[in-house]
Parts: C-alpha cells; sequence; structure tokens
C-alpha cells in the first residue's frame, strides 16, 4: 500500500511539470498574439492610443504571468528533487538503522554510547541486561546510573579513565562490575570517539565484554604458578635447612642453623628455643636477636614452667602447633619472658621418636603477622630440627662419655704403673 501511494506521488509529479510548462507556452503565444495585433491595428490606424496602451499592457501581464509560471516550475522541479533526495536519504536511514538494529540486538557484547559532555547514557542494546543484572530502563531513568554497577574499589579509577576519555577519545579497561546479586563480573569496556565538523568529542561509542571466565582461568593460571614457585622455594629450603642440620653436631650450631633456616620460610622478628628440663620446665637455649641487637651469649639459661603459661603448656599437653593471630585478644596470653611485646605468636613442638624435647617459639610486633601457612612450615622445618637436636645430645653425652673413659682409661694406666712401679720397688 505505502509503495502504491509513492507510485502515484511520482506519477502525479511527473505530471505536474509537464501540465505547467504547457500554460507557460500559452501564455507567452497569447502574449506574443496580443502585441501582434496592437502594432498591426495601430500600423493600419484602426485603434486610438489607449486601446493601444491597453493591447500593449495585456500582452506585457502575459509576459510576467509567463516568468512568474517559469519560476514557479522551477522551484516545483527543485522541492521535487529535494523530496526525492530526502526520500532516498531516509530510506537508506531506515535501511542503515534496521541493520544496525539487527546487529546490536544479536551481538554477546554491550554497545554502548554516551554524552561526551554530560556522561550520560544515550543507548545501550540489549546484551546490557544479562551481563549487568539490569534493565535498560533503569538506564532511561537515570542516565547515570551505570556509573553505580562498578565495583566501589574500581569505581574511581574508572571514572577518571572514563574523564580523560572524553578529551582523548581512547578507553580501554578492565574492571569489575558488582551484580543485584552481590556477586562480581570482569568486563573488558574499549570506547571511540565521534568528532562534530570542527573535530570536538561529541559522543564516546565502544563495547563491554564480559571476560569474567577468562579473567578466573589467568588467575587459576597465576595461582597455580605462585604455588608451584612456592613449594619449589619451600622444597630448596628445606632441603639446605636439613642438609645444614645434619652436618653439624654441635648443639650451638644446630640451634643457630634452625633459627637462620627458619627465617627463610616464616617472617619472624623474635625467636626462641626452649627445651625441656623437665616434665613442664623449659629453659631458652637460644634466642634470635630483635631488630639490630647483636646476639648475646646466655651464660645463665632463662628458665620457666610452663604451667605459669597456659598457651605454652596447651601445646606441651597436645603437641599440636598453634597460631595466636593477636595476642590481646587471648584470654590466656601471658608474655613469655625476654620475648618482647608481641601481637602475633607461633608455637611448634619439638618431637623426635615420640620424645617431647622442646618448643619453637615465635613472635611479631604486629597483628595477624603468622598464618597458617606460616605454622605449616614451622612444623616441617621442626622435624628434621628435632632430629638434629637429638643427635646433638647424643653426640654430646657421647663426647662426655668418651672424656670419661679416656680419664678412666688414664687413671687405669696410671694405676698399672704405679703397681709395676711397686713390684720393683720391693725387695726380693
Amino acid at each position: 500500500m505505502e509503495q502504491g501511494s509513492r507510485l502515484r506521488h511520482d506519477s502525479s509529479s511527473n505530471h505536474t511539470p509537464r501540465f505547467g510548462w504547457r500554460i507557460s507556452a500559452t501564455l507567452f503565444c497569447l502574449a506574443l498574439a496580443i502585441l501582434v495585433v496592437t502594432l498591426l491595428a495601430t500600423r493600419l490606424h484602426t485603434i486610438d492610443l489607449s486601446s493601444m496602451m491597453l493591447g500593449i499592457a495585456m500582452a506585457t501581464f502575459c509576459v510576467v504571468l509567463f516568468f512568474f509560471s517559469r519560476s514557479l516550475l522551477v522551484l516545483r522541479e527543485q522541492q521535487r528533487q529535494t523530496a526525492s533526495a530526502l526520500d532516498t536519504t531516509e530510506t537508506s536511514l531506515l535501511e542503515s538503522e534496521e541493520r544496525f538494529r539487527q546487529m546490536a540486538d544479536n551481538i554477546q557484547e554491550i554497545f554502548w554510547m554516551i554524552d561526551a559532555d554530560t556522561r550520560k547514557m544515550l543507548y545501550v542494546n540489549p546484551a546490557y541486561e544479562p551481563i549487568t543484572g539490569r534493565s535498560r530502563e533503569t538506564l532511561n531513568e537515570k542516565p547515570l546510573s551505570y556509573q553505580e554497577i562498578i565495583h566501589p574499589e574500581d569505581r574511581v579509577q574508572v571514572l577518571l579513565k572514563l574523564d580523560e576519555a572524553t578529551r582523548t577519545g581512547d578507553f580501554d579497561e578492565r574492571f569489575r562490575i558488582v551484580l543485584p546479586s552481590g556477586d562480581s563480573r570482569w568486563v573488558w569496556v574499549r570506547g571511540f570517539p565521534v568528532r562534530d565538523g570542527k573535530s570536538r568529542i561529541r559522543r564516546l561509542v565502544g563495547t563491554a565484554l564480559d571476560i569474567t571466565t577468562q579473567k578466573r582461568a589467568e588467575e587459576e593460571v597465576a595461582r597455580n604458578l605462585s604455588l608451584a614457585e612456592s613449594a619449589g622455594a619451600e622444597a630448596d629450603a628445606m632441603r639446605k635447612a636439613t642438609l645444614a642440620l645434619t652436618q653439624d653436631l654441635r648443639m650451638d650450631n644446630v640451634l643457630d642453623t634452625l633459627l637462620q633456616s627458619l627465617l627463610e620460610l616464616v617472617p619472624y622478628e623474635s625467636a626462641q628455643i626452649l627445651l625441656l628440663e623437665s616434665d613442664s620446665r623449659l629453659f631458652v637455649a637460644r634466642e634470635a636477636p630483635r631488630g639490630d641487637a647483636a646476639k648475646q651469649a646466655v651464660k645463665y639459661p632463662l628458665t620457666l614452667d610452663s604451667a605459669d603459661f597456659p598457651v605454652v603448656q596447651r601445646v606441651l599437653v597436645s603437641q599440636i602447633g598453634l597460631v595466636v593471630s593477636d595476642t590481646k585478644q587471648e584470654k590466656e596470653w601471658r608474655a613469655l619472658r625476654g620475648s618482647g611485646q608481641l601481637r602475633s605468636w607461633l608455637c611448634v613442638p619439638l618431637v623426635a621418636s615420640r620424645q617431647m624435647l622442646g618448643l619453637l617459639s615465635l613472635g611479631h610486633p604486629v597483628p595477624d603477622s603468622f598464618t597458617h601457612e606460616h605454622l605449616r612450615l614451622a612444623k616441617s622445618v621442626a622435624i628434621p630440627a628435632a632430629a638434629a637436636i637429638q643427635n646433638a645430645r647424643l653426640y654430646e653425652c657421647a663426647k662426655i662419655y668418651g672424656a670419661e673413659l679416656e680419664k678412666r682409661t688414664l687413671d687405669l694406666q696410671k694405676a698399672e704403673s704405679a703397681l709395676q712401679q711397686l713390684k720393683s720397688d720391693r725387695p726380693s
């Protein structure tokens, strides 16, 4: 029906110029005839002056009508051509808009357009709803509400980049958005400028792609690489610690090596190796220097009774490591003498051949400095350390026994020599 009306419009438009040209030709011929008749009548002296003037006036009027009709025809032709061009342009625009909507409605990315001056959203395609979890009507009511869905930790940075893009025209950011459920998604948003005739940026258009799956995969790969690197570093540190602890049987060297090896795995500020004297009595066998203080030799080891320190007693009885994230939140906490002001504390038992040898106590002045991962690492080091301490004790006992045996052997040799001398001096 629309096509038929357009054909009728084109047909009437074609007939109108032909009809107008006929009228113009008729007026021109009429003006020429009146002028010729008037001139002939004047030449034959058959009319007076007033009649002649009237004829000339009528001829002139016809000529004026002729030129006026010609102008109207030219104007009408121009209007027809303009209308035809407009129809063609409108048709092209409608076709382009239809193609654009078909594309925008079916792509999986968000297609967006904002005003560069006001930052208001001018258009988003239907993909906005499944990705953000919000309807497009909310943008009609509040054109700036798209800023509220940006994750609070990323919002300031993203809006600063968007403000910069309104001047430079380039926007390429990856950030998080918050869904109505509270969950977050990662999106990759890119924008490009639309300039006017004076090269001023009027709009920004671009796309937003949901990259949550890709981002999680990247994070998983990074986490696995970090775990692999951490496991490799841990294995190397454990190998070095075990080797160092078994290379020397002297107790002082074993204790110093233990604290040094542990520092490579656990970031402590102070440390004490507490060895058992009895079932509950402990003494400080070695203490790591705090800060830049030099290590001091202890002539009279500091001793303590675990019964006076409930958290220490708990580790001794259970033989299970313990982490106190914040000592001020621990009701049973009592500061260990000589350990300084601690806010985080970690303790693991030193057990060898099912025998409790003592405790390894680590401290830090900052709360939450130790984690369960640090506890696991400390336990791993404590296993070869306890064996090394036990071996060092056996070595010391063996040295004592050897020295005693050597002393007794010398005493026996001296006694035998004296006896021989006595026999030789006795008269026969």
